[in-house]
């Protein structure tokens, strides 16, 4: 014996939201780990600020892990929102300059004391994400203004009316 229709219909939009609220539940979990772990990065990050040897690599993590302790954020709130789009970028751009601080660095510490294999991934990791997070969050940056002026011009345009 089989379901009506209607109540097959039913049955499946239940699922289906049951689905949507489980997969939010967990967006939602992974974004609170995601601050605690990156909290943690940036207190110690903080620390090493005030610690002379370490200066220049507590500013590479407080831009690095400040960019993902924005991002924990991001993923707690809404994300169809104007606001989660606009942070993202600024997230993107964030972790694009710890990457290139953390490059430039790198680069200045194979300046002064000789390239070692011990640099070489520190160097090929930021490299990527200078290219991924900086150059990408840029490029979206400006794909995402241009999309929004096309759309105002858009709305802005006139109406061309049928005549009968």
């Amino acid at each position: 014996m089989s379901m009506p229709r209607d109540d097959r219909a039913r049955w499946w939009e239940a699922q289906a939201w049951a689905l949507s609220a489980e997969a939010d539940r967990r967006r939602r979990r992974q974004g609170t780990a995601v601050i605690i772990v990156s909290a943690a990065f940036v207190l110690i990050s903080v620390f090493c600020l005030f610690v002379g040897a370490l200066v220049l690599i507590g500013l590479v993590g407080l831009m690095f892990f400040g960019g993902c302790l924005l991002a924990g954020i991001l993923m707690r709130g809404d994300p169809d929102s104007q606001t989660t789009l606009v942070l993202s970028l600024c997230v993107s751009l964030l972790l694009g300059l710890g990457c290139a601080l953390l490059f430039t660095f790198t680069l200045l510490s194979a300046q002064t004391y000789g390239l070692r294999g011990a640099q070489l991934a520190p160097l090929a990791v930021s490299a990527i994400g200078i290219v991924f997070f900086g150059i990408g969050g840029v490029v979206a940056l400006v794909w995402r203004r241009r999309q929004r002026r096309a759309r105002l011009q858009y709305e802005r345009a006139p109406r061309r009316t049928e005549r009968s």
